[in-house]
């Protein structure tokens, strides 16, 4: 039996054979998934598992004046409160260093707010709690104190003298920068009997479904049972 191709032959290398368009793809977990059988993160249920919730930051740039967390550390089921700078004290900073992307400048980034919240909804405190509600209710009762400073939010301004600079170590708020040249793009414009110009805006710096897009979030039960904690990632 001869099985005829589902794709013309005239598409590039780039096209094939990686490319799903036209194809019917398999889908080997679409019977356990329609019939609710999926399992997820809150699925999990673990001996001893406590949960955690994030109190967040209502302001694109802010310094955080102070915390107050006694309230909702002699909340119901609060097993602990955790701040930035209590958590700073054993975790290392994450800074970006990509090999692809020449001259990147990256700030440290905390895994919780030290100081300053950069951008709205960043972590500013953490509440670990019995429950998921637990949690929530006892992120309800902390209370910081910030102070609104100027934020960036525009790209096309973001390089301006009179743009506040987020990163004073920096320099400015231009992370990397790349040019793409090809061919005679002068000469093609010059000739060209029109031109086109259009701008394109991007609500997240990433447009695929990773762990750091919202399309495939993911989850991390983690267990200190041993000396090295022990995380089991899974996705919806």
């Amino acid at each position: 039996m001869k099985i005829s191709p589902d794709q013309p032959s005239g598409l590039s290398a780039l096209d094939r054979p990686n490319s799903y368009i036209g194809r019917s793809v398999p889908r080997p977990n679409l019977a356990r998934l329609t019939q609710g059988r999926g399992q997820y993160v809150s699925d999990v249920v673990l001996p001893r598992m406590a949960h955690v919730a994030y109190l967040r930051s209502p302001h694109a740039h802010a310094r955080i004046r102070s915390i107050g967390i006694e309230a909702a550390r002699q909340a119901a089921g609060v097993v602990a409160v955790v701040t930035g700078a209590e958590l700073a004290k054993v975790i290392t900073p994450w800074v970006g260093v990509l090999t692809h992307l020449k001259g990147i400048k990256s700030a440290p980034q905390h895994a919780i707010a030290v100081e300053r919240a950069c951008w709205q909804g960043e972590a500013v405190c953490a509440v670990v709690a019995r429950t998921r509600a637990e949690a929530e209710d006892a992120c309800a009762l902390i209370d910081v104190d910030y102070e609104a400073l100027g934020a960036v939010t525009d790209p096309e301004t973001a390089l301006d003298p009179a743009t506040p600079v987020i990163h004073p170590e920096l320099a400015d708020n231009l992370t990397f920068e790349r040019s793409l040249v090809a061919g005679d793009p002068d000469n093609g414009f010059a000739e060209a009997d029109a031109i086109a110009e259009a701008t394109f805006v991007f609500g997240r710096h990433t447009g695929v479904p990773t762990s750091r897009a919202p399309l495939s979030p993911t989850g991390i039960p983690a267990s200190n049972a041993s000396p090295s904690i022990r995380a089991r990632r899974r996705r919806t």
